[in-house]
């Protein structure tokens, strides 16, 4: 049921949007210890204002965190969000060949502390508690889709979420065991050509979304692989970098405002 999510509240224009959310200069990052064990390094990025603002979680790639992660937490401040950017691969001493680690041996370990971190950012001072989200890239994707089926926050995001977890479920069946129509509302972000994350995945996602009712928008680039947001080399990921934040921010504030 696509923009199923849309019935529970009215859609935020863009432009509207991002006036609305503006807040002024931007704190120094501060770094966090978060986790259940308080093992996992995160950076925390704050609008200048008292707040409170909305919270967004932003999960990396498998590859750990970039200055393309750092940078969009950064963004999302200026927009006015507070925003942690958790390493939770290096918690566990993850790398891109051991990916597959991630979500299957670790898996249940860094959702625990992936849970233990948004409580973290809920208690923050300058945070609204009840609305937090979360944005995920990639591998990070997997787990923020994750974490929307299971409410643990209100609103997700996936950018080329890597759904199968490294090819370790293929059938997506830890997505079709926990979304239900009370998951919080997904935000599908996929490059149509990618297959490092294959956009079959994303396809394949969005009709177990269908199935259990959940609400879910989905929107697939045409001429664009893996990480059109990073490579912005090229035209169309030039477009579908600025039209995926665009929406980004718009599905965010008017879930989380």
């Amino acid at each position: 049921m696509r923009r199923q999510w849309a019935r529970r509240m009215a859609w935020t224009p863009i432009a509207a949007a991002a006036a609305a959310l503006l807040a002024g200069p931007i704190l120094a990052s501060t770094p966090l210890s978060v986790g259940v064990s308080q093992n996992m390094e995160a950076t925390l990025f704050a609008p200048g204002g008292a707040g409170p603002y909305p919270g967004v979680v932003v999960l990396h790639a498998t590859g750990g965190p970039r200055q393309g992660d750092l940078g969009f937490a950064s963004q999302l401040a200026d927009a006015g969000f507070v925003a942690l950017v958790p390493a939770f691969m290096k918690a566990y001493g993850i790398t891109p060949q051991t990916r597959q680690a991630a979500f299957t041996a670790d898996a249940d370990a860094i959702y625990a502390d992936l849970v233990s971190a948004i409580d973290t950012l809920r208690r923050s001072d300058k945070v609204r508690g009840g609305r937090i989200g979360v944005v995920g890239f990639a591998g990070g994707g997997y787990f923020a889709a994750w974490l929307a089926a299971t409410s643990k926050v209100q609103a997700g995001v996936a950018y080329y979420g890597d759904f199968t977890g490294a090819g370790t479920d293929k059938a997506l069946d830890r997505f079709r065991a926990v979304f239900t129509s009370s998951s919080a509302p997904l935000l599908i972000l996929h490059g149509s050509d990618d297959y490092t994350a294959p956009a079959e995945a994303a396809r394949h996602l969005a009709t177990i979304l269908d199935a259990a009712h959940s609400p879910y928008d989905i929107e697939l680039y045409p001429r664009v692989g893996d990480e059109f947001d990073r490579s912005l080399g090229i035209a169309a990921d030039r477009a579908a970098a600025s039209d995926a934040w665009d929406r980004t921010v718009a599905f965010l504030a008017s879930v989380l405002k």
